[in-house]
């Protein structure tokens, strides 16, 4: 039988299920302390009040504050976990090799304790070749969470079935456009590679423009038809349209979120991404997001304004590589990013 809130079961459980609230407990006995003390003092009569009561009393509010604090704690330890998993549902890195290429995800959360924020990637293997998406939602908090997860899961289902990649980004803003009392919306990044193309097809809703490395030469592919973030498209007649890049064996597409290049050192300059990225000469892709991370870090002094996201595609010889589980960077650079 389904319950409403009018019948009594539903309130019964409603009041079972309810945490107590024991937040009046500290400042009640702290109070009573205090007042015991305050009081023998106007009066002067100090000594009329029993130093048993007042040591009592002392006690019950230090043992209260220790209560609550472990609670607190382990609260704290449940939230943290239920994020991680959200995290892991909705942020899953991508296999080491999708389709034909080597992929290497980082993602940090500039929210102190937090695993998860606004920034959105994936790429998945299709019937049309290799599509990536990287993404920012524009907001914080749970509603923020809340239109990355829609973005994650409208993507996921579209590159599947959708021809074209303009299509996958307007059916991707049909969906965020028509969410109920929300109005965020996301800038976004969508790639395809298929194989013996030899190139890159890319559409550009509002986000950075991707980076190419090609033998230590680092190059913005900012020649992209502009158009609106998702969830926007009807400002243009829901109109965005693909550009095509070409690709040697060897070259990497660094893709990112403005986290990155809008992270500032000391002296409140941005971070410049692609000189930093040119000092990098490791090969292997796992080392190369390391010491990017790395640098970010130091560079911005562990202080990100933003979440930041940097996912390295691949196309050199690493594609006959074999899948392999990652080794869980995203939490050892949280970790870092807390001990700056």
């Amino acid at each position: 039988m389904h319950l409403t809130e009018d019948t009594p079961a539903s309130k019964a459980d409603t009041v079972t299920n309810a945490p107590r609230d024991t937040s009046w407990l500290l400042p009640a006995s702290t109070g009573a302390w205090a007042a015991v003390n305050i009081a023998a003092l106007t009066h002067g009569r100090f000594c009329a009040f029993p130093g048993s009561i007042k040591i009592a009393l002392g006690a019950t509010a230090i043992g209260l504050t220790f209560l609550i604090f472990r609670r607190q704690k382990r609260a704290l330890r449940t939230a943290r976990t239920v994020a991680d998993a959200v995290q892991h549902g909705m942020l899953r890195p991508p296999p080491v090799r999708v389709g034909g290429l080597r992929t290497e995800v980082r993602y940090m959360s500039c929210e102190e304790g937090a695993s998860v924020g606004g920034d959105v990637y994936d790429a998945v293997d299709t019937p049309f070749g290799v599509r990536i998406l990287i993404g920012d939602v524009m907001g914080k908090g749970l509603p923020a969470v809340s239109t990355a997860m829609d973005t994650l899961g409208a993507f996921r289902e579209l590159a599947q079935h959708e021809k074209t990649l303009t299509g996958v980004a307007q059916r991707m803003d049909a969906v965020l456009a028509h969410r109920a009392g929300c109005e965020q919306f996301v800038t976004a990044l969508l790639v395809a590679i298929s194989d013996g193309e030899g190139s890159a097809e890319l559409v550009c809703c509002g986000h950075p423009p991707p980076l190419l490395i090609r033998t230590r030469r680092c190059t913005f592919i900012d020649a992209l038809p502009p158009a609106p973030p998702l969830g926007l498209l009807h400002l243009t007649g829901s109109w965005c349209r693909a550009s095509s890049v070409p690709l040697a064996d060897g070259d990497r597409l660094l893709l990112y979120t403005d986290g990155v290049t809008e992270a500032r050192d000391k002296e409140g300059v941005f971070y410049p991404l692609a000189e930093r990225v040119s000092r990098i000469h490791d090969a292997d892709p796992v080392a190369f997001l390391d010491a990017l991370t790395e640098d970010l870090i130091q560079y911005s002094m562990g202080r990100l304004q933003d979440d930041a996201a940097l996912l390295l595609v691949d196309y050199g010889d690493s594609r006959t590589g074999i899948d392999q589980p990652r080794a869980g960077k995203d939490t050892q650079l949280r970790d870092a990013l807390d001990r700056s």
